[in-house]
Parts: structure tokens; sequence; C-alpha cells
């Protein structure tokens, strides 16, 4: 049997000689372990499954379901019964002495812990690949990873994870379902501990002299931390805030029905002729994910620079310059200087203040520009730019050509982002128009069309009917979309071999 096999041969060798072989069968028996169906070990039976994906193959998965009529976040895993949990944890203080004892200067801890952990494991016999397997994972998080939340921390889907207090139950904010409250709690003794885990992660310190504490983790998540009953009187809690790798893309959105297939095709040919939009809602509403999503679409090549105050647009663009605010140097001074790069898009996180006109001017001048307000309307969003303190002239509303509107939303009790509105800018004297190109009906949650004078640039531009061309480009981005696991990169790959 391997298991058997290789664990002999990691009990007889010793010695640097050896290094490289035991690194090889260490490697052999990892990708093993790596090839179980460990379901079988999922303890769940849900009344109604929403949405299910995997979080880190094969070990754990997420489920979306009802519970009496909430919608609730189940983290599924390898479930370890009580023998096995004592086994568990005579490993973990054998092998704890020894990462502690190497601290800083392991370069490959998941390396380390694992030879560790398969050397401290041979003493117990007739055990399987699949206890294995299962012990491994719960090492792993418990020792490199993030306890009880690891797998949480995998999801892209999920932009913050918090915890009120002690025995309450941890909520994630997913960004196609809005808050919803997860399976896990803990208890006061757990929660404590992991509050401490995350301060020393992040290489600070929380105690009851210091019971607050803001910081970020070695991954780049901020974290809040409270501790104990100081400053909060439910107990510790911490809340962090993630930025993903893999940022939400417009097959995302079509399938959570943020816009249809048929809005993301019109943009996808409005980008491809250079057209300026402003993205506009409330808080938590999108904004900046729509941007992104958008920016998909920017053909591969081109030079990109987008400015943010906190980095949170991802590309897959190789020619793209992300710049963020520090102390002294704000969006007005970034996009200054962006605009001397010579860059034919321009992404600003939000507009807020004096560098809405130097937007304004970047579009006047034949930059492409993409840009967020905190507006609920149109006209509160128009109201916002030509008066104090933002102060852009009409006349510059020219070179403006759609304004996306979102909102979040509560439909049946869940909370979901939807597109309220696509509008067509123009400028008849001193007026500035607005027309609606597309429309969210809330009664039947879906969009409506209407015409549009932009459908004619477009037709003049690219010498194609605009209706069939859309038709033909939601087809295919419908078509991707069933495709659930493709990445960032083989999207744009997808796009931009469309032909």
């Amino acid at each position: 049997m391997l298991i058997k096999k290789i664990l002999n041969i990691f009990s007889s060798l010793n010695g640097k000689e050896n290094a490289s072989f035991k690194d090889k069968n260490s490697e052999e028996l990892f990708e093993k372990i790596k090839e179980i169906d460990y379901s079988n070990y999922f303890e769940f039976s849900p009344s109604k499954i929403i949405d299910e994906y995997w979080l880190n193959v094969p070990f754990s998965k997420a489920v979306i379901h009802e519970s009496e009529k909430d919608i609730v976040y189940s983290l599924l895993e390898p479930r370890i019964s009580r023998e096995e949990f004592f086994i568990l944890e005579k490993i973990h203080r054998e092998i704890r002495d020894k990462i502690i004892l190497k601290g800083e200067e392991l370069k490959d801890k998941e390396k380390f812990l694992f030879r560790q952990f398969i050397l401290s494991i041979k003493k117990f016999n007739g055990i399987s690949l699949e206890f294995v397997g299962k012990l491994w994972y719960h090492i792993y998080k418990n020792f490199i990873g993030y306890e009880g939340i690891d797998s949480l921390l995998k999801d892209h889907y999920i932009e913050d994870i918090s915890c009120n207090g002690y025995n309450l139950p941890v909520y994630v904010f997913h960004k196609a379902y809005g808050s919803i409250p997860t399976d896990i709690t803990y208890s006061e003794e757990e929660l404590d501990h992991f509050v401490l885990k995350l301060s020393q992660k992040a290489n600070s310190q929380v105690s009851l002299e210091r019971p607050l504490v803001d910081a970020a983790l070695p991954s780049g998540e901020r974290i809040q931390l409270t501790y104990r009953n100081v400053v909060s009187t439910k107990g510790s809690s911490f809340t962090i805030r993630k930025f993903s790798d893999e940022p939400i893309t417009p097959l995302d959105l079509i399938s959570w029905n943020t816009l249809n297939a048929e809005i993301m095709a019109f943009l996808w040919l409005a980008v491809e002729n250079r057209m300026n939009m402003l993205i506009i809602g409330g808080t938590a509403s999108g904004k900046t994910t729509m941007m992104n999503s958008i920016s998909f679409f920017i053909p591969y090549n081109s030079k990109i620079v987008s400015l943010e105050d906190t980095r949170e647009i991802q590309l897959p663009h190789k020619n793209w310059l992300p710049m963020v605010t520090r102390d002294g140097i704000d969006l007005f001074d970034l996009l200054k200087a962006a605009l001397r790069q010579r860059p034919e898009y321009i992404l600003v996180g939000e507009i807020r203040g004096r560098e809405a006109i130097t937007l304004f001017q970047a579009m006047n001048t034949g930059h492409i520009t993409y840009s967020t307000l905190h507006a609920g309307s149109i006209e509160s969003a128009i109201n916002r730019l030509i008066h104090e303190p933002i102060n852009v002239p009409i006349a510059m509303f020219d070179s403006l050509d759609m304004v996306i509107t979102l909102s979040l939303q509560q439909r049946k009790g869940v909370a979901v982002r939807r597109m309220l509105a696509l509008h067509e800018i123009s400028l008849s004297g001193e007026k500035i128009k607005f027309k609606p190109i597309f429309r969210w009906d809330k009664q039947k949650d879906c969009f409506t069309a209407e015409k549009s004078d932009i459908f004619k640039k477009i037709e003049e531009g690219m010498d194609v009917d605009v209706e069939q061309e859309i038709r033909r480009r939601s087809d295919f981005l419908r078509k991707l979309a069933e495709r659930r696991a493709l990445k960032m990169h083989e999207i744009v790959k997808e796009l931009n071999n469309y032909t």
C-alpha cells in the first residue's frame, strides 16, 4: 500500500544526502491525498440548494441554501470523528514545538509542515489515505491557515467576513447574495484565541490594554479586531475585508442577473467604440465591480491607468498601471500624472472633488474614461457634478456617452444587485439630456430595451447591424457563462478570440 511504503521510507531516511529523495516521496503522497473524493465525509442535508461551488478542491465546498426561509452559507469540509479528533490533537501537540522552534527561518512552511505531519502519523497503524488527507486538511488550516474560516478566505465571491461576538454566526457579504449568515460560530474561548491569532498574523498585538486593532494580514486583507468585552458588550469580534486576485467578471454579473447578456453585449460594443461611461449608485451597489467587469472588454494591449484610494480594480491586461493615493497625494495628483503617460483608457475609482473636472477634460481630449460616483439616480448624479464642490462645466458633458445606475435591492429577503438603468447622455444647448437605453423591470426582475442614438454611432463605426451583433455576442456570453470555472485570463482570451 502506498501510504505504508512512503511512511516507511520517511522513517528510515536521515541526513542531507537523502533530502531530495524524501521530497520526491513527500510530493507523491501530497498529490495522492488531493485525488481523493472527500465529499463522503461532508455532513449536510439541505432542503433547497440555491448555489454551490468548490472553495478548496477536494477538501471544502460552499453551499448557499434556504433554511427556515432564510438564506444561509454552509461550509462543507470533511468531518472527523471523536476518535480522529484525539489523534489530531496528539499530532498537533507533537509538531507544534517544531514549528515554533523553526519560526521565521522557514521558507516553505507548508512543505516543512507536511513533512513533520507524515512523520508524526507513522506510529498509527492501519491508517488509510482518506484518513491522512482529512487530518492534513485540518492540520494545515490550524497551523498555517485561518482555522474555521480558512476556506471562506478562498471564496472570491466574498467581500468581507465578520463575527460580532461569542456564540453568534459568522456573517459574510457575498457579491451575489449580500449579507448572509454562515453555519460557523465561535465559543468565548475559541473567539478570544482566534482574535489573538489574527492580530499576531497581522504583526500587531491586541490586548485588554489595547482592545481595538486595525491592521493588514500578510495576504493583503484588512482586519478590524476588538478583544474581550472592553469596548464590545458581546465580547471579541473581527471583520476581515477581502481583496481577491480573481475579480468578479462579466459572466458572473450575467449569472447573477445584475444585468442580462444583451446589456453586457451592448457594453462590449460600447467599449470597442471608445465610449466614455460613468457608473453611479449607492453604498455597496457594485459600482467598482461593474467598472472592473466592463474593463474586461478593453483591447488586451491597450495602455490602461487606474487610480484609486483603496486598491480594488483587478485586470488581466499586461499594459495596465494601477496607482493608489497616499498621504499628500490625492486622486487629482494621480490623474495629472496619469495624463502625462498618454494612456488610452483611464479608470478612476470614485470622483468626489476637483479630479472630476480633470477627468472630464481628459474625455474631451480623446482619452477613454470610466469612473464611479456615489449617487442614487441620474438626476442626483448630474446635480452633484455641476454644483459645489465638483463644478464640472455643462459644456464638458458633451464627451460623456453613458451613465449606468446600480442599486442594492431586496428580493424575497435576499440582497441583490441590479442595474436600474443605462442612459445615453447628450447636450442640447445648456441642457444635459438623458434617455434610457435599458431599464430594469422590478416586478418581473428583467430588463427592457429601447431604441438609442448610440446604436447609430456604433453602426457607423463598425459597419454592422447593432441589434444583430448584440444577439450574436449575447449568445456567446451566455455560453461562456455556463462554463463557471473560467478564470479571469481565460475569459479575456475567449473575448479576444471572438470574431
